[in-house]
């Protein structure tokens, strides 16, 4: 495994795993919801948990940089948001929208960063070169 590899897969199971338990967690409410508009989130929740996983595990789509967990992270905003619309007027299924909001955007913002912050490492450590390393570990190695 490349260091690419191995910083894209760090960051797509990050990204994944905190999709797919968001959508058990959210998910699971669709249970107990007793409006068909009260489940349309948390069905919307569910298949995005379900999605994230089924793209990490397909392919080598886990060592890919890829913009998926992104559009996904951003994907459950939305939802968060459809769903506060949808239940604004009742205040018991309001509320785990707000916690939903609470953990969404910021994963969201936390995701664009380190999908920009990795791309510099990528950048930086292809700038060295095979064949530069050696020169650098015999000049060290002189001292």
């Amino acid at each position: 495994m490349t260091l690419q590899n191995a910083i894209n897969r760090g960051y797509n199971l990050l990204a994944c795993t905190v999709l797919a338990l968001a959508g058990l967690a959210f998910g699971t409410v669709v249970l107990e919801e007793a409006d068909l508009l009260d489940k349309v989130d948390d069905i919307g929740f569910l298949v995005i948990g379900a999605v994230a996983v089924i793209w990490y595990l397909v392919g080598r789509n886990r060592f890919k940089r890829s913009v998926v967990p992104i559009v996904l992270s951003g994907t459950a905003i939305i939802i968060q948001i459809v769903g506060l619309v949808l239940e604004k007027d009742d205040p018991a299924s309001f509320g785990d929208n707000i916690g939903g909001i609470w953990l969404f955007v910021p994963l969201f913002v936390f995701l664009i960063v380190q999908f920009y912050i990795n791309r510099r490492l990528l950048v930086a450590s292809a700038e060295v070169t095979p064949a530069s390393e050696p020169a650098a570990i015999s000049a060290e190695s002189q001292h």
